[in-house]
């Protein structure tokens, strides 16, 4: 009995877990996103400006699920986004999931290419710190490695699966002007 109930308990995990396992993002699913990002950007523009207004616009860069909590908040901004958003083909549970996904995909591939940019500022904000003579070492030393654990965190957080990548690269420039 212990054996069949062990068993069935397995079974029923490891179902779960398949049951929950991300499917692959498609070709359609980036072109929706592209799609419903493009039609969002004037309400997407109001959102973020009204939320710096009232001072709620302090999400954390480095917290991993922002850009699902933003995208959900999106999808519920106003009647007209969710409009837009299911008229795309999303729902509430999906919209904020592919978005995230297709996004974090596009840092990704941003951060590949602009990386050596990136370490190049990094290392120069660093040379001015260790140039600045109201610094103790100790602050200095503490200062550099904040930063650098920064930046080590936030591409971590910013590496997208491969194959998302892979699915998002085509779409890379199309998602470069919607996005700016």
């Amino acid at each position: 009995m212990l054996k069949k109930t062990l068993i069935l308990m397995l079974l029923t995990c490891l179902c779960a877990f398949t049951a929950n396992a991300m499917s692959p993002l498609t070709g359609d699913q980036v072109e929706r996103v592209v799609k419903t990002l493009e039609q969002l950007d004037p309400i997407m523009e109001q959102m973020e400006e009204e939320l710096e207004e009232s001072g709620e616009s302090d999400s954390d860069p480095l917290d991993p699920e922002m850009l699902h909590k933003e995208f959900a908040m999106l999808y519920g901004y106003t009647p007209q986004a969710k409009r837009i958003i299911e008229a795309n083909g999303f729902t509430y549970k999906t919209w904020p999931e592919t978005a995230g996904r297709v996004v974090k995909a596009f840092a990704s591939i941003a951060m590949e290419e602009d990386g050596n940019a990136g370490m190049a500022e990094l290392e120069a904000a660093i040379a001015q710190m260790e140039a600045d003579p109201n610094m103790t070492p100790e602050q200095k030393a503490m200062f550099k490695e904040h930063m650098l654990s920064s930046m080590k965190t936030a591409k971590a957080m910013m590496k997208a699966p491969a194959e998302d990548v892979k699915i998002v690269r085509p779409y890379f420039d199309k998602l470069s002007s919607t996005m700016e």
